[in-house]
């Protein structure tokens, strides 16, 4: 039975709702303590935009280069020792899918939570993720009609967030450089917030994970995760403008539900409440990509780890893969704070998409020179953020 596969709208839908979720709604409030500064905290964000956006274009080259599912693992695996590639690829489902579906939904939660206390956080996060890993147990056809649907409200939403953000009279942070602004930008907070951003613009090679089920992968996934990341990269700075515009430094700082804080500013109390349920509703999308992409990692892995062929039922589910994740999922969420999710699974990732990315420059010869500065700036950004917090 032929499986049909999907187009580049669903493939678009799927980079900018991986993209689009937690961290661009809870990581500015980590952010402001080290970087008070509204300007620096702007570039903070162009510079995640810019990573991402090379990063994507490595990911192109390395799609080209060795065509097949499973991001990170199955390029690793071409490259690298059995058992590095192994580990590397397991990295990839914790850090990469798990951790940040339970943190998707902690903070779909947390906002929802603004109007109903009604269940106990981590239980309501539970259930959420049940309800969605059900739905892409169904087939990939409503799999990818909730996908797109989810993801064009998300964006609706967003885009009438920031419109009214625009072009209201709060007065939150004023837009003012200082001459502090260059030493913050050289400072260990510029690298440790560089962390959180790059969560945040994680998922921009969400396509390569299921090319085997894209029509015409060599030219959808390119303008998919082209696209994607660079109309989330704009969505990001706008959204963050108006985070700052609205809201004074000092009262973000150390916040989660920024979203939150900031709607209450814009819209009154009952306003406020309304636009978190929303936001709530907007994170669905992210968990649903997340799952959707994070059960073809894992059904890779289970073929190339074990060597036992993980097989998709008759609709094309890799049901075995899904269930593996929804535990690992259940298990993060109910263990873990999340902060500490956040944190450790920002370094896991950098670390193991960074990997992936040096692979070009082992195959340089196969490559015009071009296409090795964005494997480049991707891999020095990384570099960066990485020796700031570790040292």
């Amino acid at each position: 039975m032929s499986v049909k596969k999907i187009g580049f709208i669903t493939a678009c839908s799927l980079v900018v709702a991986n993209m689009v979720g937690t961290g661009v709604f809870t990581s500015l409030g980590f952010q402001v303590g080290p970087l008070p500064s509204f300007p620096v905290l702007i570039f903070l964000w162009i510079c995640g935009g810019i990573m991402a956006l090379c990063g994507g274009l490595s990911y192109i080259k390395l799609a080209r280069l060795y065509p097949g599912s499973g991001g990170e693992y199955h390029y690793l695996r071409e490259n690298y020792p059995k058992g590095f590639s192994h580990l590397i690829g397991f990295i990839t489902i914790f850090a990469g899918f798990s951790a940040p579906v339970a943190l998707a939904a902690m903070a779909c939660c947390r906002y929802f939570a603004q109007i109903s206390q009604q269940l106990p956080l981590k239980l309501a996060a539970v259930l959420l993720i049940t309800a969605i890993t059900l739905v892409h147990c169904l087939s990939l056809r409503i799999s990818a009609k909730f996908q797109v649907y989810t993801t064009l409200l998300k964006v609706i939403l967003l885009v009438v967030f920031i419109g009214f953000g625009l072009f209201t009279n709060a007065q939150g942070t004023p837009f003012v450089l200082s001459t502090n602004d260059l030493d913050l930008v050289y400072s260990a907070g510029f690298g440790t917030s560089l962390i959180y951003v790059s969560f945040a613009y994680s998922g921009w090679n969400a396509c390569v994970y299921i090319f085997h089920e894209i029509d015409k992968p060599g030219r959808n996934i390119q303008f998919a995760i082209i696209l994607g990341t660079c109309f989330v990269t704009l969505l990001y700075v706008l959204l963050n403008y108006v985070f700052l515009k609205v809201v004074p430094l000092k009262e973000l700082e150390g916040v989660v539900e920024v979203g939150a804080v900031v709607s209450q500013r814009l819209f009154g109390h009952s306003g406020g409440e309304m636009i978190a349920a929303l936001i709530s509703v907007l994170l669905v999308s992210s968990i649903s990509a997340l799952i959707w992409t994070g059960s073809r990692v894992l059904s890779t892995m289970i073929s190339g780890t074990l060597g036992i062929t993980a097989r998709n039922n008759a609709k094309g589910i890799p049901l075995p893969s899904i269930i593996i994740q929804y535990v690992i999922t259940i298990i993060l969420v109910i263990s873990n704070t999340f902060e500490q999710i956040l944190m450790f699974s920002s370094a896991l990732l950098i670390l193991s998409s960074s990997l992936a990315v040096a692979i070009l420059f082992k195959d340089y010869k196969r490559l015009n020179k071009i296409d090795l500065l964005p494997a480049a700036i991707f891999l020095i950004g990384n570099m960066y953020a990485l020796i700031v917090l570790i040292f």
